[in-house]
């Protein structure tokens, strides 16, 4: 049986064992609030202050993603009406867009590097804008630049939907593992899996050079082409969002070539791209859709190259080469040592 409540502590306890406050007049300082509630209040935890500079710029890049939602909106709506240079125009404005949310991506993050104000919430916020930016935007691409160019039956527009949602559910998975697995003292040389702007600006490129062909090049707006891009177009796009989310190594070009002391061979290659490029600038719709996808490629060559040469034919021809080295530098080594005048044993 419940106790008889202490009239001079003013409280209850029951079969249970938990203290209730009875009701009091005159104080309430030192009882217990209620049943389970036997602490003050505690207060939430509080954000600490934010960094402007880089917190606009990373805000800016959001600010670009929604911007080009807005006018791949506008392209569809010229698609339905028939108007190609509108959508020409669209897409290129789209795409152009997504590379300025890719420059405010690159420098929202050395701007807190170099004014000391990096954070957790800065981290975080950089994700969500990258989710608009480089997920949900190129996504949306995909399906517009799609209808646009090729889709005419059904089941185009549901092959459309469902690489556009491959595509949009990999970049998020992307980031998110990107932010569980990085650490602060990542000195960020490599990716595991294509980052999620690489893959935005792969599917920008890819976009911007079919439709280059298929506004200049008559032939490519015939049956047999269209089955073309009907294939192709839906595998590459699939494949660019595969490879955000694979364990595949790719360079940070950025980090690799700019932020550290160069070779003379590195330099003489950054020489005759910045060449290459000069001399085919008219043609940059066509240049960058090079570029984007040999870096796409570059990850899984080298994946094979490497595999190759742990375990294939290439493999065995090193490990036999490296013997090979190995023994004749033994041999250098004992004709050094041994006196001279005198024969080894």
């Amino acid at each position: 049986m419940a106790e008889p409540a202490d009239s001079n502590s003013g409280t209850h306890t029951p079969e249970s064992g938990r203290l209730i406050q009875l009701e009091q007049s005159g104080t309430h300082s030192g009882s217990y609030a209620a049943a389970g509630n036997t602490g003050r209040r505690r207060r939430a935890p509080r954000m600490p202050g934010l960094a402007v500079l880089p917190s606009m710029l990373t805000l800016g890049n959001a600010l670009c993603g929604v911007a080009a939602m807005i006018e791949l909106m506008a392209a569809y709506a010229a698609v339905l009406q028939g108007d190609s240079r509108q959508v020409y125009s669209r897409l290129g404005i789209a795409a152009l867009l997504i590379g300025g949310g890719m420059l405010c991506d690159a420098l929202d993050g050395k701007v807190a590097r170099m004014t000391a104000t990096t954070g957790r919430f800065g981290a975080e916020l950089d994700s969500l804008c990258d989710a608009v930016t480089f997920g949900v935007t190129p996504a949306l691409m995909i399906r517009v630049a799609g209808e646009f160019l090729f889709a005419q039956y059904d089941y185009d527009s549901r092959i459309l939907w469902a690489i556009s949602g491959l595509y949009v559910c990999c970049a998020l998975l992307r980031l998110a593992r990107f932010n569980v697995e990085t650490a602060e003292v990542d000195d960020h040389t490599t990716f595991k899996g294509l980052p999620s702007p690489a893959a935005a600006a792969s599917i920008c490129a890819l976009v911007m050079g079919t439709t280059w062909f298929h506004e200049n090049v008559e032939a490519f707006r015939s049956d047999s082409w269209r089955w073309v891009i009907r294939i192709a177009f839906p595998i590459v796009g699939g494949a660019i969002g595969l490879s955000m989310v694979t364990r595949v190594r790719y360079v940070h070009l950025f980090n690799k070539f700019v932020s550290r002391k160069q070779s003379l061979r590195a330099m003489v290659l950054i020489l005759v791209t910045v060449a290459t490029v000069v001399i085919f600038r008219e043609f940059w719709q066509l240049l960058l859709p090079a570029v984007m996808l040999t870096y796409v490629a570059s990850g899984p060559v080298y994946f094979a190259y490497r595999f190759l040469r742990g375990r294939g034919v290439l493999g065995r021809r090193m490990e036999y080469a490296e013997r090979l080295r190995q023994r004749d530098e033994r041999a250098r080594k004992a004709a050094t040592a041994t006196p001279p005048g005198k024969e080894s044993a």
